[in-house]
């Protein structure tokens, strides 16, 4: 087995958050701006830090408008979220491999035990790392390498250990940050986000199932990514 550790995003890849993000994302744009955002505004936003999103709408009022949004999304997240099909197959068919799982997320601490106890994923993740368990969240590299580190990983492996590394997501950000770490990037193609602009950044793999990471984690040679 040469893939020893794969690493999720969480919204967007794990759970399709999509109608709560895109319901309070449009809330507060109405509130504010008095128009919701267009597509292009979205591709743009998405898969950012919500402080990032915010300030997209205003730099000085970006406080206030995160506090509406976090208020709206508490509101819907349970109506409106649920877990891809084939998501908890895969997980635990990942487990059997010996291949310890994590969350690298710009989602909030909060926000990312609520939905791991909602989907019960407690048993199939190892380890989480959020928006504020980082100094810079993605597209920096830090939450990986702080998931590693916690899934037991020492500084002189590092190197080794993400050569070893998929991570999986459906952002710019998700993808940014695998290339800045120096693991393997991997684009879900159920994202909401344009594709031909996400292919622009060269993700190392494209998987439409959560079936083909299973495979993808046989077959990945142990190299490490161009």
């Amino acid at each position: 087995m040469t893939v020893k550790y794969a690493l999720f995003d969480f919204d967007g890849t794990l759970v399709d958050s999509n109608d709560a993000v895109i319901n309070s994302l449009n809330h507060v744009a109405l509130a504010f701006r008095g128009h919701a955002f267009n597509k292009e505004e979205l591709n743009e936003i998405l898969g950012k830090p919500i402080y990032e999103q915010m300030k997209f709408l205003s730099i000085d009022e970006h406080e206030r408008l995160v506090e509406m949004y976090r208020v709206e999304y508490r509101r819907v997240q349970d109506e409106l979220t649920k877990i891809y099909d084939g998501i908890y197959d895969m997980l635990i068919a990942l487990k059997a491999m010996g291949i310890k799982t994590g969350i690298v997320s710009n989602k909030g601490r909060s926000g990312i035990d609520h939905g791991l106890i909602r989907f019960d994923l407690s048993e199939v993740i190892d380890v989480t790392v959020s928006y504020d368990d980082v100094v810079r969240a993605k597209p920096y590299a830090d939450g990986i390498y702080k998931a590693l580190q916690l899934l037991g990983v020492e500084e002189a492996s590092m190197k080794e250990a993400l050569h070893q590394t998929l991570f999986v997501g459906d952002s710019g950000h998700d993808l940014e940050s695998a290339r800045n770490a120096g693991c393997r990037s991997v684009l879900v193609a159920w994202t909401l986000i344009d594709m031909q602009q996400l292919m622009v950044l060269g993700p190392d793999h494209v998987v439409h199932h959560p079936d083909e990471i299973v495979a993808l984690c046989e077959r990945v040679p142990n190299a490490s990514p161009e």
